[in-house]
């Protein structure tokens, strides 16, 4: 079924699109995840900030792919930028070398008690294979700039410590695990990533009725609560559930 709504969405967006008026297909005017990386992107480009892309549960790495090629669009106007015929923006030191990374399990959902039937485990499994393989289609090789971390949350940030400490900070981070103990250990992973201005991006922020006991906001809560020189400052809202939010440091 997923397939299938993914080849349907295909066929009728360029129908929609040339039906519609450019306010209304412009990346930014969008409210959906796309809308959402375009203006997450934007506000990284426009502060000219460093630092990595992080996601947390990526699935079958969807959203993964379309940060990357949302940042290429950004990489082609900062380029345009440099090769302007005003000197004052040719003279801006653009920075290209924002890399990705992308944590999940691969294995679907761990065991968890949110008594939730969308979260079961197992469910949302994605193939560690194939989400490389779609990400090579469109240029996201593995390597320095491309990387992926296999495993729970948990037990990945002890087995590959050495390995995350060496990443880029943080530009942008986007939990999408749905868990509260999945935010609390994504939050964890890049405590020491985070840095002013960058977004944090919560997919499930609504979800569980936007009780504040449960889920992501409650793992952000407590996380702010034991961190008090880290604060976040609401952004946008987007899609169904999703809330972003700008990192300040106090420190």
């Amino acid at each position: 079924m997923y397939e299938l709504k993914n080849k349907i969405k295909k066929y009728l967006e360029p129908v929609i699109h040339w039906g519609s008026p450019d306010y209304f297909t412009f990346p930014q005017n969008r409210n959906d995840r796309i809308g959402a990386l375009y203006k997450a992107w934007g506000h990284v480009i426009n502060s000219n900030m460093g630092g990595a892309y992080y996601e947390f549960g990526i699935y079958k790495g969807s959203s993964f792919r379309e940060s990357f090629l949302t940042y290429q669009q950004y990489v082609g106007w900062m380029n345009s930028q440099s090769n302007s015929s005003e000197m004052w923006r040719q003279k801006i030191k653009w920075d290209f070398d924002h890399h990705f990374y992308a944590f999940d399990t691969f294995e679907g959902m761990p065991e968890n008690l949110e008594n939730n039937e969308n979260f079961a485990q197992g469910s949302f499994l994605g193939s560690f294979e194939n989400v490389k393989l779609e990400g090579e289609k469109i240029g996201m090789y593995e390597g320095d700039s491309i990387k992926y971390f296999k495993g729970l949350f948990s037990e990945v940030s002890k087995q590959n410590a050495t390995n995350i400490a060496d990443l880029q900070t943080a530009a942008i981070v986007n939990i999408d695990s749905d868990l509260y103990m999945s935010a609390c250990d994504a939050l964890e992973i890049v405590k020491p990533k985070l840095q002013q201005g960058a977004i944090l991006m919560m997919d499930d922020w609504n979800c569980f009725r936007a009780d504040n006991n449960q889920g992501e906001r409650r793992a952000l809560r407590e996380f702010l609560e034991k961190n008090s020189h880290i604060e976040t400052e609401k952004y946008f809202s987007y899609s169904f559930a999703g809330q972003a939010f700008i990192v300040h440091i106090t420190i």
